[in-house]
């Protein structure tokens, strides 16, 4: 199985043991045009990350090909991106939020 190494934001911590999470991966193309790739990743144990904590993962890359409708209700295909076995390699803490008082 193939290894990836991704740098992003993380968006959505889950799961029961918080073993799961949304990470938004930011990028520009070969044109200069800027995207954003969502990736899903699994750890084996929990992992304490905090949303909106900036981490570099490195893990098992998993795809599939999943159907759905778009909002004119076409059929549609995305390729869904897991990081499975992830493992953290960098975190850069989530920014502080000050309190209004």
């Amino acid at each position: 199985m193939a290894t990836v190494k991704v740098t992003g934001k993380v968006s959505k911590v889950f799961g029961a043991s918080a073993q799961g999470l949304s990470l938004v991966e930011s990028y520009k193309s070969a044109t200069g045009e800027d995207y954003t790739r969502i990736w899903t990743a699994w750890f084996s144990v929990a992992h304490n990350l905090d949303v909106d904590a900036e981490v570099t993962l490195v893990g098992q890359l998993s795809t599939k090909i999943e159907e759905y409708q778009d909002r004119n209700g076409n059929p549609a295909r995305k390729v869904k991106l897991d990081i499975n076995n992830a493992q953290l390699d960098a975190v850069k803490a989530a920014p502080a939020v000050s309190a209004p008082f």
